[in-house]
């Protein structure tokens, strides 16, 4: 039998807040893929964004990433108390800046592990901005369901960026 993949939720922003939360995310699957639309109405464009998870703001988060920018690399292991998500590397040409991110995190119903891996990108109207992949743990104190995804960013969240969920199950 072939897999599912199925829309669970989304959440789309008014353009008044640098906040944004996509709750009630349903407990009907294996694993979820969450995604990001971002921009913002700041000079620089689309800017770092933090991540967190049931409003969990204790030092449960591990990322290992790299990414490249024009001619650079990057590279960064990081344990804090969110995913710190950087839109803002790409070229930025005033507020013209947009990115996505695609963030997939294993068995997210019942675990006290939530591993997963991540995509972002951003890019302006005119030349391909930075590209970034890597690995995420979310690490709970305890068995957490993932309920709800906030999006907190430097800079107001224009409208129109969106949170959305998907479910994916095996069989």
């Amino acid at each position: 039998m072939a897999g599912t993949y199925d829309f669970l939720g989304k959440v789309t922003a008014d353009g008044s807040s640098a906040v944004m939360t996509l709750s009630g995310i349903p407990q009907t699957h294996q694993d979820i893929e969450l995604i990001f639309q971002a921009k913002t109405d700041a000079t620089y464009g689309a800017s770092s964004t933090d991540v967190t998870l049931n409003g969990d703001t204790g030092s449960n988060y591990r990322k290992t990433s790299w990414g490249i920018n024009g001619n650079s690399q990057y590279g960064e292991a990081s344990a804090t108390t969110h995913f710190d998500i950087n839109f803002g590397q790409g070229p930025g040409i005033n507020d013209d800046m947009m990115g996505f991110l695609r963030m997939y995190l294993v068995n997210y119903t019942n675990a006290v592990d939530h591993p997963g891996f991540y995509q972002n990108s951003s890019w302006d109207n005119q030349n391909t901005g930075a590209q970034w992949w890597g690995g995420v743990l979310y690490n709970p104190s305890s068995s957490a369901a993932i309920t709800s995804v906030t999006w907190t960013a430097v800079y107001t969240i224009e409208a129109n960026c969106s949170i959305a969920a998907y479910g994916i199950d095996y069989s």
